[in-house]
């Protein structure tokens, strides 16, 4: 869904040394000795999940069924093991993630579903959830139009909740490959019955797709806040259908409502690479 409302970056504010805090300022840029780490994903290797290894962090896949296409994009989600790993969209230089979305390659063009696209999804929610805390990842995104780079939280089920249309949703990042310098971040919610989406874009003055850049989020009781490279950007109000642990999401999607196709200056392959994703708890001593 197209954010609505800009917000224009800012320098947070730095705590004065010796000034005593009842809570960390989630304003403030963010401080790693406020926090304690609860999940570490540095990618020295992809341990994916498949029914023969259960055990697995990733799974390359939604909660529902990848022939499910939502928001009209293009791209099908490659499972490696669906396919008997004769195709991945994924790989591991370095302790670099990358995601990559291509054309389908012809000799599995019949086991896509008509889709004119192959990428990557990768979720925890068969391994890791949390309630609360700090969320991050440091990426860099694809330039393009046609490309939907995404990090993102959904709360965690063992089956889709029966009756619910939409899932409570926080966008910590996403990035629409023909707007270079604008990074989007919204919530979504349920908590007055039809969905309702909070969104936000925040433009800089860099162009985003040029390096790596960090995406965090910090969830509380009260208050969800967003950041790039630990400054803040804006916060907002918790929903009151936020209460369930959450997962992490990262995706390369291809078209859709929202992006649109890819032109003739779209490059493909495109590439979402990940250098790090973590999660945090507040240790109290801020």
């Amino acid at each position: 869904m197209r954010p609505h409302a800009a917000v224009f970056l800012a320098s947070g504010l730095w705590l004065l040394p010796g000034v005593a805090m009842a809570a960390i300022d989630h304003t403030a840029p963010l401080d790693d000795r406020c926090w304690d780490q609860t999940f570490v994903e540095d990618f020295d290797t992809l341990d994916l999940y498949s029914s023969d290894t259960p055990d697995g962090r990733w799974k390359p896949g939604y909660i529902w069924s990848s022939d499910v296409i939502i928001n009209q994009e293009l791209q099908y989600y490659i499972d490696p093991a669906q396919f008997d790993d004769r195709y991945s969209p994924f790989s591991i230089d370095d302790g670099i993630l990358t995601i990559e979305a291509r054309p389908t390659p012809p000799e599995i063009a019949s086991e896509v579903a008509s889709q004119p696209y192959v990428s990557g999804v990768l979720t925890t929610e068969n391994d890791f959830s949390q309630r609360w805390g700090r969320f991050e990842a440091n990426i860099k995104v694809p330039a393009g139009r046609g490309l939907w780079s995404a990090f993102w939280l959904l709360p965690s089920f063992d089956q889709w909740p029966d009756g619910v249309a939409v899932l409570p949703e926080i966008d910590v990042m996403e990035f629409l490959g023909h707007e270079v310098r604008t990074v989007h971040t919204t919530l979504h919610t349920n908590q007055n019955g039809p969905l309702e989406s909070h969104t936000f874009d925040h433009r800089t003055r860099d162009d985003l797709s040029a390096r790596f850049h960090r995406y965090s989020v910090v969830w509380t009781e009260d208050q969800v806040h967003w950041y790039l490279d630990r400054e803040h950007l804006v916060s907002h109000p918790t929903p009151d259908d936020y209460t369930r642990p959450v997962h992490f999401l990262l995706n390369l999607a291809v078209g859709g409502s929202w992006p649109g196709n890819p032109d003739s200056r779209t490059r493909f392959p495109a590439r979402l690479q990940v250098d790090s994703v973590t999660a945090w708890e507040d240790n109290g001593s801020c």
